[in-house]
């Protein structure tokens, strides 16, 4: 089954094209199949429910979305990667 994910930031361009290209390699890594799609972060909402796992710039209340959200800032400064990735794994592949 296909996972889909979406990478989120302000603008939907520079920030979230830097984390989609490290989820990319992340997720062909693991093996799974998935479609990944960029977007601002107001346009979530028509996103939710549809997604299996949203990726953000930002933290986001999680409460107010069906969708598991991670924040990818991890990817754009090089800390605590492995952490984030395990998130990843664990939300795409349960």
């Amino acid at each position: 089954m296909k996972k889909r994910i979406v990478v989120a930031c302000g603008a939907g361009l520079a920030t979230s094209t830097m984390i989609l290209q490290k989820v990319e390699e992340f997720v062909k890594e693991l093996g799974v199949s998935y479609s990944i799609s960029q977007s601002q972060i107001y346009e979530l909402d028509f996103y939710d429910g549809e997604a299996d796992l949203f990726i953000t710039s930002m933290k986001l209340d999680q409460s107010k979305y069906k969708t598991p959200i991670v924040v990818g800032t991890p990817f754009l400064i090089g800390l605590n990667e492995d952490v984030l990735k395990e998130q990843i794994k664990q939300i795409l592949l349960n």
